[in-house]
């Protein structure tokens, strides 16, 4: 897992960048592909989607550090090390699941109930959702709205 966190942190800084420049290309005079309200939009869509990645890809990079903890074995490490966040913040936790789509990590406890952990920090899962909704919205407005070319001089 810990082989993964490069790969995740390239891929991330790879769409980030794109999705800044296209935010750039729609917000300056001269991209031509939408018109009016439109343009402002885009662009707000494309910055909310650059947000939107670059936070769940931070959340996604910490709950790989706590699945590379929990897996690094050694002396007091039953049933994972003393720096995890199910064995730091809760007594009695035998198990855990990691959930990359909520960003969170649910840990068992002895008894089968089951409680989320503090690891990633709430603004972050908050950002990255609040962005995909906003995201979503705006590109959806601008491509329920029609046109995206500016009408050809003379017609």
């Amino acid at each position: 897992m810990i082989f993964l966190v490069p790969v995740v942190l390239l891929a991330a800084c790879a769409v980030v960048v794109f999705l800044v420049l296209q935010c750039l290309r729609a917000a300056l005079p001269g991209g031509g592909r939408w018109t009016g309200w439109r343009r402002a939009a885009a662009a707000a869509a494309f910055a909310c989607a650059a947000t939107a990645t670059a936070a769940y890809a931070l959340g996604a990079l910490d709950l790989m550090m706590t699945v590379s903890v929990a897996q690094d074995g050694g002396a007091d490490s039953a049933p994972f090390p003393y720096n995890h966040p199910c064995r730091a913040q809760l007594t009695g936790a035998v198990d855990y699941e990691v959930q990359f789509h909520t960003l969170r990590t649910v840990c068992v406890l002895a008894d089968g109930e089951r409680r989320a952990v503090r690891d990633v920090p709430r603004a972050v899962r908050v950002a990255a959702a609040t962005s995909a909704v906003c995201a979503g919205a705006l590109a959806g407005a601008v491509w329920a709205t029609g046109r995206t070319r500016a009408p050809a001089p003379g017609r």
